[in-house]
């Protein structure tokens, strides 16, 4: 073959080809949407419909999948006493073979308190919200912000820590070798976090639960406290947005067909008439105020006949970060019965 060019030749065609790949998205997305808003009409009226959904949407365990039995408490590790509070690491066996460590603050109190779980995002562990290394970044000390007010804390491990401990995996390789099963590892967590609550659920300590989480634990607090009903009240910071809009490859946080179901909008309204409040920085680096605020107005375009006393809204002076203002966590422990 003696014929030869550079690689400019060449350039348009494949220009041409990627702009049509996008087109398509675009188009489809436009389609969907149109389809997600018909499809969430009556969301309100039969919310247990659409919470099957959602479970069917994100996979295997949240469906196909029975078990009665409380988790096992594999292992219980105290680590220090302060403040009114005992801390442990404590470890569950919450399917065969999978164990789930966390950080669990148990308040020392003669009647029974409610529990909070505290979820990290990206990077995050339950040893950095915990002020364990000292610094807690952007979380802005918000466990022992939620502590303070005298619940019990308990802070998942989940699939998210950083290359500091020398235990390195890849969660989006992960995320598409469940989803090839019928999984997803927003399925297996999710389910986790239910798991736990279980446990703690007949405790004679507990009263109740809430969860609050930045970022990726954003994510998992709207999503979770959309799945189980049992967490009256949550806080999801640094997530809702409108993931049409969100060019990111957050990839597990899709699923197939997913915006012709459920945006972060109809997740939200899973919640009534529970309690959650949405926060998102002016300055937030990841995601865009103006598509949270667009996503807001079709919560309250679905909830037009039910009202939206029950979801707040904050956009807050700040970053990528944990809100500082103490009034969310001061009215989720109202409404947990503190």
């Amino acid at each position: 073959m003696t014929y030869r060019e550079d690689t400019g030749a060449s350039e348009s065609a494949k220009k041409e080809y990627l702009d049509s790949i996008l087109k398509i998205i675009e188009d489809r997305q436009s389609d969907a949407e149109k389809r997600r808003k018909d499809h969430s009409a009556d969301i309100f009226k039969n919310p247990e419909k659409y919470r099957a959904e959602l479970r069917e949407m994100i996979g295997w365990p949240l469906v196909d999948h029975a078990d009665t039995s409380l988790p096992r408490l594999v292992k219980s590790e105290p680590l220090a006493s302060f403040d009114g509070y005992e801390v442990s690491r404590m470890t569950f066996e919450v399917l065969d073979g999978l164990k789930i460590s966390g950080l669990f603050f148990k308040a020392d109190a003669k009647e029974k308190r409610p529990l909070v779980i505290l979820q990290h995002g990206g990077g995050g562990t339950p040893e950095l919200i915990a002020s364990f290394y000292g610094d807690t970044y952007n979380y802005n000390d918000m466990l022992h912000r939620v502590r303070r007010k005298g619940v019990h804390v308990f802070a998942p491990q989940l699939l998210l820590w950083s290359d500091d401990y020398n235990v390195n995996f890849d969660r989006k390789v992960i995320d598409a070798r469940l989803k090839r099963v019928g999984s997803s590892i927003s399925a297996i967590e999710i389910y986790s976090i239910s798991r736990i609550i279980d446990y703690f659920e007949v405790c004679d300590f507990v009263s109740g639960f809430g969860m609050v989480g930045l970022s990726y634990g954003g994510f998992y607090t709207l999503f979770t406290a959309a799945i189980d009903t049992r967490i009256a009240s949550s806080i999801s910071c640094s997530y809702f947005n409108s993931r049409d809009l969100h060019k990111s490859a957050f990839t597990d946080w899709t699923w197939k067909s997913s915006a012709e179901l459920f945006d972060d909008a109809e997740v939200a309204c899973l919640c009534y008439p529970r309690h959650i409040c949405l926060q998102m920085g002016d300055r937030d680096e990841l995601f865009e105020k103006e598509a949270t605020e667009r996503s807001f107005k079709k919560i309250e375009e679905l909830a037009s006949k039910v009202g939206t006393s029950w979801v707040d809204l904050i956009i807050f002076e700040g970053n990528h970060e944990f809100c500082r203002d103490d009034a969310p966590i001061e009215r989720l422990v109202q409404d947990l019965g503190l």
